[in-house]
């Protein structure tokens, strides 16, 4: 079992940090012998999807492209349902982080993304790392609705916006989608931080449409 925490903060010591942090400890002291791993959108540079479609062409075996998949074993070794999946053949011709990122996702069982909310939905950081999931929407993962992995949005935010979060929730929705992930739970962190930034209360589930 391998979990998978996505940060999609561009502050690498806000309060989705702290948020994620707790999640990372709790995940090593209530389920040691499983794996998990972080992905902060504030340390990895991924640029913007620029639409080129390159990705919707599926590369052949011998294709010196071909990414280097991590071998059983590895921690980050893929997932089964990834594993059986055509995902590693459709990659992306940028040539920046977002192949190791790829890594953490493909092995990842669970997701577990935190983010604040801007102009309700995403920061341009997450927002680019979400769009560049496109070579997943060409491969065979998004067809395969009844094997998807489970994913748990955490929603950081002032409140105050009379337009909510729908939008945020929509693109983690429809990007991890296509990645094979089923977005089920929804939590809202708005005022369970003190102006410290320490977490001083629970979040509160929201109902998912």
């Amino acid at each position: 079992m391998h979990r998978t925490i996505v940060v999609g903060s561009p502050r690498s010591d806000g309060r989705c940090a702290t948020l994620a942090d707790e999640m990372f400890e709790a995940c090593i002291d209530e389920c040691p012998e499983d794996g998990v791993s972080v992905v902060a959108v504030s340390s990895v540079d991924v640029a913007p999807c620029v639409g080129c479609d390159a990705c919707r062409k599926a590369l052949l075996k011998d294709d010196e492209a071909y990414p280097e998949i991590p071998e059983k074993g590895d921690p980050l070794a893929q997932c089964n349902l990834v594993f059986r999946s055509d995902a590693s053949a459709h990659q992306c011709v940028i040539g920046d982080e977002m192949a190791e990122v790829r890594k953490h996702l493909d092995a990842a069982d669970e997701l577990i993304v935190v983010s604040p909310v801007y102009f309700s939905g995403a920061p341009a950081q997450l927002k680019a790392l979400l769009d560049r999931m496109q070579p997943y929407f060409w491969s065979n993962l998004r067809e395969r609705t009844k094997e998807r992995r489970p994913c748990t949005l955490h929603v950081v935010r002032e409140g105050g916006d009379p337009h909510g979060f729908d939008p945020l929730v929509g693109v983690v929705r429809s990007a991890f989608g296509v990645a094979g992930f089923k977005l089920e739970r929804v939590v809202d962190w708005m005022g369970c931080f003190d102006e410290a930034g320490d977490i001083v209360a629970d979040g509160r589930e929201c109902e998912l449409d």
